[in-house]
């Protein structure tokens, strides 16, 4: 799981392989991850054409019909939008690594619903916006769709707030001027603003973290050359009639802070998606508001021989095979890996090695079903928790949290 939401400082240099297969770019998502001390690992992706060669980064804007940018105010452009983009910083879960994220929103309705990537807020545990004119605010969670990259956020208590415009995206052909604004480097204050164009419609990226793993692909994006530097995620991508027609996302990594190739999610997408989430729409991929959290890191019974599942919502990637372990009176039970700093399981005395073996009298023998019990219930509620240690079996009272953003 990535632990740095909207993260990202960027690595390495552009990788192209040809012959008759793909061409692949790399490239970041345009978040920042500050963690204490600097700056977090970098998020990688790559930009996928089949059947295409190999060409360099100039051509491949030529090849795509690319043309000059055209004239774009860029002053009188961001004027009239930069009321409603917003700054964004959230504090990280500690079993996802700790430390401090930024990136960007925009306001998508009067009364502070506000859009943004789930990347920017992936593993948070809380998240703070900053509204011009309006200080800062904590934002809860409507709804998010990792597989999409897109997060709804929710301030509470404004109203009358100056909100975007999103245009039809299918008007956003090559060659279309833009401007992209955002929170660059996480640095805050006014949103930064660099132009553009168009560069290629309908392009297709694969997400990962700095190790390779954890991939995400996202499809039909628009690809521009207006610089996009890690800070800018969930910002506005900007035409000369000062609508929204995408979303910052992503940028090539050329082992800088910044790249002239950069990815945003159309907002016909960005329409659709919130629509949805507005209305919490039964939809698969989609999640609704902050689950329950209990706080603890269990090792699943396919991996006792090292590794460990993580508790992300609540549990993360346990696959719940049989019995995680047996505790000296003959009961399974879940092995606690870790727990995580101040939740419920850490009040509640868990540590280490504890194994949890049911909830309200519920057995857990899996981590699977620990994990359904967990999300049959509300953050905020008491769960009675069985539980056997080194000097024996009792039951603890554990208050329930919510879960980092997925």
């Amino acid at each position: 799981m990535r632990t740095a939401a909207g993260n990202d400082a960027p690595t390495g240099a552009a990788d192209r392989t040809g012959g008759g297969g793909s061409r692949k770019v790399t490239a970041i998502l345009a978040g920042t991850a500050l963690a204490v001390g600097g700056v977090g690992a970098g998020l990688a992706a790559t930009l996928t054409t089949p059947g295409a060669a190999p060409v360099t980064r100039a051509a491949e804007a030529v090849s795509h019909g690319s043309t000059a940018p055209g004239t774009i105010d860029a002053a009188t452009v961001s004027a009239k939008v930069d009321p409603a983009v917003v700054n964004i910083n959230t504090t990280l879960d500690p079993l996802e690594g700790g430390g401090r994220a930024a990136g960007t929103g925009m306001i998508l309705t009067s009364n502070g619903e506000i859009l943004t990537n789930n990347h920017v807020v992936q593993g948070a545990d809380t998240i703070t916006v900053s509204i011009p004119g309006h200080g800062r605010h904590l934002a809860s969670v409507i709804g998010t769709v990792p597989t999409r990259d897109v997060a709804l956020l929710k301030v509470s208590g404004l109203s009358h707030l100056p909100t975007v415009h999103l245009a039809d995206s299918s008007t956003a052909v090559v060659g279309t001027p833009v401007v992209a604004i955002g929170n660059a480097l996480g640095l805050g204050g006014s949103p930064t603003v660099t132009t553009g164009a168009i560069t290629a419609t309908g392009r297709t990226i694969t997400a990962s973290d700095s190790t390779g793993a954890h991939q995400e692909t996202l499809h039909g994006l628009l690809q521009l050359d207006a610089e996009i530097v890690p800070g800018n995620s969930g910002g506005p991508l900007v035409n000369a009639n000062a609508q929204v027609v995408g979303m910052d996302t992503a940028a090539l990594s050329s082992g800088t802070v910044s790249a002239s190739v950069g990815f945003a999610i159309p907002s016909n997408t960005l329409r659709t998606i919130s629509g949805q989430l507005q209305h919490h729409k039964a939809l698969t991929g989609y999640i609704y508001g902050r689950q329950a959290f209990l706080g603890v890191e269990v090792v699943d019974s396919s991996q006792v021989s090292g590794s460990s599942g993580t508790s992300g919502s609540p549990f993360g990637s346990g696959t719940g095979l049989g019995p995680i372990a047996t505790t000296p009176n003959g009961v399974a039970g879940v092995v606690v890996a870790a727990v995580d700093p101040g939740s419920g399981a850490a009040k509640a005395g868990l540590v280490s090695g504890d194994v949890i073996t049911a909830v309200d009298g519920t057995a857990t023998t899996t981590t699977q079903a620990l994990s359904k019990l967990i999300q049959a219930h509300q953050p905020g509620q008491v769960l009675s928790l069985t539980v056997s240690t080194q000097t024996g079996t009792g039951t603890v009272q554990a208050h329930l949290g919510m879960a980092p953003v997925d």
